[in-house]
């Protein structure tokens, strides 16, 4: 604005010098006015710019978010824990102590009845560490051979022989055999869980369980 009237007086001074210098001073003075307020009015020269306006965004809420992550549990110890198995339930039932409580001849038997009579309380052990039998024989780590027998096979091996004869009136019958074992009390047959049946020379020992093997 400075510089724009500056100009002007210049301009004025060269047109109008057969005027007096008052009359040109007054001139320069209405005219620079006159000036002066149209730019105040119309705001010419002004290197200002108008800053835009933002609409204002709301800051973001982490209440949500955190109430979300503390809603999620870690899993507890116990879930979290590989489940132990229960090594109890494949013990065989016939493991434990056993008696002879009587006997029961076959239709051929080797044996007398005052030789079968000296064996009644004679104690067998079945177990998974080790095996007692045939007058106290021991063998270590025994190896258990399970198989079922039919009837008519049980027929078969002992001649004349029955599991009727014996209080036993299933088509067929558990039987278990011990490897590396001779004797008698290397094989047995399971009446049921509280009673076995010994085989030996044509005669069979009915032995009731003492003791679980738990």
């Amino acid at each position: 604005m400075i510089k724009t009237i500056k100009l002007f007086q210049k301009e004025v001074s060269q047109k109008f010098r057969h005027l007096s210098a008052i009359d040109r001073k007054a001139i320069v003075l209405r005219t620079g006015f006159i000036l002066l307020l149209t730019c105040t009015i119309t705001g010419c020269g002004s290197n200002k710019r108008q800053q835009s306006t933002l609409p204002a965004t709301e800051p973001i809420s982490t209440e949500n978010s955190a109430q979300e992550e503390s809603a999620v549990e870690p899993e507890s110890e116990a879930e979290m824990a590989d489940p132990v198995p229960d090594e109890s339930a494949a013990s065989p039932a016939y493991f434990g102590t056993w008696q002879i409580t009587s006997s029961t001849f076959g239709a051929y038997s080797a044996m007398s009845e005052e030789a079968c009579s000296a064996l009644v309380g004679t104690c067998f052990e079945y177990f998974e560490e080790y095996a007692v039998y045939d007058d106290q024989h021991r063998l270590d780590s025994p190896q258990y051979f399970e198989s079922t027998q039919t009837a008519d096979d049980f027929s078969y091996i002992y001649a004349g022989s029955s599991l009727e004869m014996l209080g036993i009136s299933q088509d067929s019958i558990q039987v278990v055999a011990i490897e590396n074992a001779s004797g008698i009390g290397d094989t047995f047959y399971i009446k049921d869980e509280n009673t076995l049946i010994i085989p030996w020379d044509g005669v069979f020992f009915e032995v009731q369980r003492v003791s679980s093997g738990s």
